[in-house]
């Protein structure tokens, strides 16, 4: 006799629902005599969404546990058991059930370091779990993401690899704070462009100056093998030696020019970047047992 032969049974001895939740329980029960137990889970899920009583539970918990969903299917036995106190027969059958789903998953620890962090969230695969200092849970004994997240904190994540019948444990340390938001700016691409442009022309500017400047220094001292001579009270020249040093003299006033223009221009190319408007560039902090690091999406 299979096990759904003996829950109907149990079910039998039952007022007849004439609900909606009363009916589709029936389609699943209907279902599952014939071994279509994927269709029968279905009906049993959403007859148990109308109408959470406890046989419709036991039929569920049955569907879950064939599916490979063991928690699930542990968690309903154990409410009909604890629940059934005048069906005492069904109350054994579902703590039988549940004792033995019991061997068949693994118990996990899971001790974290600060519980009272704003806005913590601990999740366990697909299963979120109310903060603690120690969250005690049954997980099904294959690998599982153990995930922990804060606002402005770096997020723990690792693997599980439970097993059977045994007990894990795991820690989740204190949270790293990151500097500021968790997420950093950059500034728009176009304002950069014209601060490079800017900034490029500055360079060349005082280039241009030192150019001229070095000129001029020569055609200076050029004067002296022109007419031109050292004197106490001064510099004497003939007319083309003082040609020469006017013509020195233009070229360090252009030298000069030049330089403040680029000087000029390497402080706008500060102000346009700095004052620049900034784009921001998402970023999600991963922290493992064995790495920390950043992933970083935006416009690039």
């Amino acid at each position: 006799m299979t096990l759904v032969i003996a829950v109907t049974r149990i079910a039998v001895a039952e007022p007849i629902d004439t609900t909606d939740a009363g009916r589709i329980f029936q389609q699943g029960r209907d279902l599952a005599k014939l071994g279509r137990f994927d269709e029968a889970c279905e009906l049993f899920a959403r007859s148990y969404g109308l109408d959470p009583a406890l046989g419709t539970a036991v039929n569920l918990a049955d569907c879950l546990e064939r599916q490979g969903q063991l928690r699930r299917a542990w968690a309903l036995f154990d409410v009909v058991a604890r629940n059934s106190q005048k069906i005492q027969s069904r109350a054994k059958l579902a703590r039988e059930r549940a004792d033995a789903l019991l061997a068949r998953l693994a118990t996990v620890v899971i001790k974290v370091r600060d519980p009272h962090t704003s806005g913590l969230e601990v999740r366990i695969g697909d299963r979120d779990e109310a903060p603690a200092a120690e969250i005690h849970d049954l997980i099904e004994p294959r690998d599982v993401e153990l995930v922990a997240t804060a606002p402005g904190r770096a997020t723990f994540k690792i693997t599980l690899h439970p097993v059977a019948g045994s007990t894990l444990i795991a820690e989740i340390p204190a949270f790293v704070a990151l500097p500021g938001d968790a997420a950093l700016t950059r500034r728009r691409r176009s304002r950069v462009y014209l601060a490079g442009g800017l900034g490029t022309a500055g360079v060349i500017g005082l280039g241009v100056s030192l150019g001229f400047a070095i000129v001029a220094k020569r055609t200076y001292d050029g004067a002296f093998g022109d007419g031109c001579r050292h004197l106490p009270g001064g510099v004497e020249c003939t007319a083309g030696g003082a040609a020469t040093i006017d013509r020195a003299g233009k070229r360090a006033d252009l030298a000069t020019g030049f330089a403040i223009g680029g000087a000029l221009l390497a402080g706008a190319s500060a102000a346009v970047f700095f004052t620049a408007p900034a784009e921001t560039v998402q970023v999600t902090p991963i922290a493992t047992s064995h790495e920390l690091g950043l992933g970083i999406a935006g416009r690039f």
